[in-house]
């Protein structure tokens, strides 16, 4: 009896094994970037070095000089004669004007190539530059003013520079802060000690004590430096151990970084990078983030006017004419010398949050930037500059004249690492800590300059610099052979309610779109003559709107089942439309089994899951933080295993298209104790799944890697960021794609701030193709529901309104060309031409216009040319 007990507790406890421990999926291997190999040696020391105008590197196009007394370079563009400087050399306008206040920190950082965050053992952060710390340190007690702690070594087409970056002053520590009694007063130096430095005593441990210990004057560092380093030999390391000795813990340690950067002369300009084998930090103190060449390019407010040398009753000065170009959401404007120095400087992250770090209160409402490129034009001459290594950890800055200083200046940053802010304690013993990852993450970091000229020098010259970029290093071919408009479909299918039975609650799937229903409103639209469209299909399949982990597919039967699916996918292929899955890899609502979570959740720096928050509107936090009712939120995947459970989904989807949520437009990273997955090493994680996969992709809204991929585009933004120090919006996204990838704006029935006319003049300003989410149900049944953001989606309400739009863009045969111009006339007034010369003036204001002789109505247009 006691074998058989035996036996079944051992098969239990099998069967258990096998269940938590088989058939799990394997992940992926980890991908990290390629960084340079950096020798340190054979630098020389520029405290030898005098050249302030050396020729580094020339080609055809362009000449690099390097200042060695500096470190500052310059490019000079044979083109035009135009001179590109990594930092102004002449005297900032302000210095010689009374009616200004200029800071000794703004002329250092004009002075500096470089600014650095960094934060010491308790997380807090402090901002340094490497002017007065590296290139021109001010005098002190070891060395006169003028001292240089760089190294300078030139390479093939370019030059290297090693800073050491550090404070040469003798701070306090260098001194003991105690002296035994007996000791000093048998110092040579007693009197000069007492007097100066150690004026308190201890009666009750025979001590001398330095009372103003980290007050100390440098007359008095100088006088005991002579006294305890000339006379005794002492040392700084000996000091703190006889503090120690005393009771005197307190300290700091000393802020020594080095960090090399190299400037590499192109064909089309210059590339900056950070080396990040490089870097050296001291144990307790890291660096967070690096600002490189924070002045580079920049534009100062006012100019020597030519006209003043033969005029003198001329105005001596003029305002320099030109702009910042930004990626942000579709693009953005800068003007220089807007005056809007009393709004924010701009300063936002590329890419979006990080989905494993979202913020436990929801972030403002913004576009996104998703492509590396921002660039400056000025009257002569600009540039563009394409961040190309360590851009998933950049930050782009831009501010105008006027702030602290007279420039106009536009320049990027990197993370070294992420940081996650958490609250210890609770009730009124709480305070802040910032968790910061432990290793830098692991790439270079690099800028790089494209220079314009001519007809480039604009912000559509640096739409298609980018353009460049991506076929000549992302394999973008043109795949956009439409010629007619694209009406995107999109439908939506189950969803979960929340019931009750017997005052139990529980969750049921309801259907706003069967299978069969969305094939009613498709030969509705081919009644109209509505026949190049594609269908994107949300909800169809492992739970619906919110779905499970999608290692299998499991058709909703509320909507038809599988049976159904296919046939509306082989009536929608014999019409020529093309049926796309919505599919989310990167989160899941609920796993299969036990524990799961655990294995391919991605982690937070503080060790918990990383959750997808469904966030409470009015309070701002995620709603498992409020007393309100709501589903929970999804985990987050960790990325290392999209190719497990793509692998296994694939086994049950035999369909030719597929529709990638989050994939692609967003970046998990993973902050374990045992890895660490940074957003750069996700980016790589996510390109090398991508290019597994074989069917056709749709993407919403995606990063510039997954452009190449995509065999359309939804969600594509047509607005900027409204930020108050923003001027204009440009569509410099669709002046990169069109005529590559096919692509729509977002759902022209799901916006409730912008009227429909304001968002059809914007799909003839972007070359963007409709789109439209449908439902077969009155979309009221979602009032009481998580998913009441899709409004106003009753098909009744669209089809007229659909046939129109339609018909008019056909019959401006918009779709017959390509996105090739973009002109910005006046405020809210602006002219596109496409590739088949089509020409078309737009009015966004409430008011008519006059262009010429042309007049153009308001939240209307005008054709040009064409049609």
């Amino acid at each position: 009896m006691n074998i058989k007990k035996i036996v079944i507790v051992i098969l239990i406890l099998g069967i258990g094994a096998l269940y938590l421990f088989a058939f799990n999926m394997k992940s992926s291997e980890m991908i990290t970037s390629e960084v340079r190999a950096f020798d340190s040696e054979n630098f020389t020391d520029a405290s030898g070095l005098f050249n302030q105008n050396r020729l580094v590197a020339s080609n055809a196009t362009f000449e690099l000089y390097l200042d060695e007394t500096t470190s500052y370079f310059k490019v000079v563009d044979l083109r035009n004669s135009e001179v590109y400087l990594s930092n102004p050399i002449e005297d900032d306008p302000w210095e010689s004007n009374p009616a200004k206040t200029i800071t000794n920190s703004a002329l250092e950082k004009q002075k500096s190539t470089m600014e650095i965050q960094y934060f010491n053992q308790a997380g807090s952060l402090t901002s340094i530059n490497n002017y007065g710390l590296s290139i021109y340190h001010p005098s002190s007690i070891l060395n006169d003013e003028g001292e240089r702690s760089f190294g300078i070594k030139y390479i093939e087409d370019g030059v290297q520079i090693k800073y050491i970056i550090e404070d040469l002053e003798v701070d306090y520590l260098y001194f003991p802060k105690y002296l035994e009694k007996d000791v000093m007063e048998a110092m040579d130096d007693f009197s000069i000690l007492n007097r100066i430095a150690y004026t308190g005593f201890d009666e009750e441990r025979q001590l001398y004590e330095i009372v103003q210990y980290q007050d100390m004057s440098r007359l008095v560092k100088r006088r005991l430096y002579s006294i305890f380093y000339e006379d005794m030999d002492y040392t700084r390391e000996r000091a703190i151990e006889e503090n120690e000795s005393y009771g005197y813990f307190e300290q700091f340690e000393k802020v020594r970084f080095e960090v090399a950067v190299e400037i590499k002369l192109t064909d089309q300009g210059v590339k900056t990078t950070i080396l990040r084998d490089s870097i050296v930090e001291t144990e307790a103190v890291k660096i967070a983030k690096i600002s490189l060449y924070p002045l580079f390019g920049t534009a100062v407010s006012v100019k020597d006017n030519p006209e003043f040398l033969t005029d003198p009753e001329a105005e001596p000065y003029i305002d320099t004419q030109g702009y910042i170009v930004l990626p942000d959401g579709s693009g953005a404007i800068i003007n220089f010398n807007n005056n809007k120095y009393f709004q924010n400087a701009y300063n936002k992250r590329l890419y979006g949050n990080d989905l494993g770090l979202l913020p436990y209160k929801m972030a403002e409402q913004q576009q996104k930037i998703s492509i590396p490129v921002y660039g400056m034009v000025k009257e002569n001459g600009g540039f563009a500059a394409i961040i190309t290594q360590g851009d998933a950890m950049a930050w782009i800055n831009a501010d105008v004249s006027g702030r602290i200083d007279s420039y106009n200046k536009v320049y990027s940053s990197f993370s070294l690492r992420e940081v996650e802010s958490v609250v210890i304690g609770s009730g009124f013993n709480t305070y802040g800590v910032d968790l910061w990852t432990e290793d830098i993450v692991h790439t270079d970091f690099t800028v790089d300059y494209t220079f314009l000229e001519g007809d480039s020098n604009n912000y559509v010259g640096i739409a298609k610099t980018f353009q460049d970029y991506l076929i000549d290093n992302y394999d973008l071919t043109k795949k956009d052979d439409t010629t007619q408009t694209v009406l995107t479909a999109e439908f939506i299918g189950a969803y979960d309610r929340k019931e009750f039975f017997l005052g139990i609650p529980y969750y049921t799937n309801e259907s706003m779109t069967t299978f069969d229903q969305a094939l009613e409103i498709v030969d509705l639209l081919e009644q109209r003559d509505i026949t190049t469209l594609n269908v994107l299909y949300q909800g169809a399949i492992n739970g619906g709107l919110s779905q499970d982990l999608n290692d299998h597919v499991k058709f909703e039967s509320t909507l038809g089942g599988k049976k159904d699916y296919i046939s509306l996918d082989e009536n929608l292929n014999a019409l020529g439309i093309d049926l796309y899955q919505s599919v989310s890899l990167m989160t899941a609502k609920d796993y299969n089994k036990m524990f799961d979570q655990f294995r391919y959740t991605a982690s937070r720096i503080q060790g918990s899951h990383a959750l997808m928050f469904n966030y409470h509107y009015p309070s701002r936090l995620p709603y498992s933080e409020t007393p309100y009712e709501h589903s929970g939120d999804q985990y987050v995947i960790n990325p290392l295993y999209y190719d497990a459970i793509y692998d296994r989904f694939i086994d049950d989807y035999e369909f030719d298209h597929v529709s990638f949520a989050l994939l692609g437009s967003m970046i998990t990273g993973h902050y374990s104790d045992s890895q660490t997955i940074y957003k750069q090493d996700s980016i790589l994680i996510q390109q090398q799944f991508l290019e597994q996969v074989n069917q056709d992709m749709m993407f919403e809204d995606p990063l510039y890697y997954a452009y190449a991929y995509a065999s359309y585009l939804t969600n594509m933004p047509v607005e900027t960021t409204l930020y108050s120090i923003i001027d204009d919006q440009i569509p410099l996204l669709q002046l990169i794609l069109s005529g590559y990838v096919d692509y729509s704006s977002n759902s022209i029935n799901l916006a409730n701030d912008r009227s429909v006319d304001y968002q059809f003049l914007k799909m003839i300003e972007s070359g963007s193709n409709l789109k439209y989410t449908l439902t077969y149900d009155d979309s009221r049944e979602l009032l009481n529901t998580e998913y009441n953001y899709y409004m106003s989606t009753d098909y009744n309400n669209w089809l007229d309104v659909i046939e129109e739009q339609v018909n008019e863009l056909d019959a401006l045969k918009l779709y017959e060309g390509s996105l090739v111009n973009h002109e910005i006339l006046q405020k809210n007034v602006y002219r596109v031409t496409y590739s088949n010369g089509l020409k078309i003036i737009l009015n966004y204001n409430l008011s008519d216009v006059i262009i010429g002789t042309d007049v153009i109505p308001s939240l209307g247009y005008f054709v040009e040319e064409g049609a």
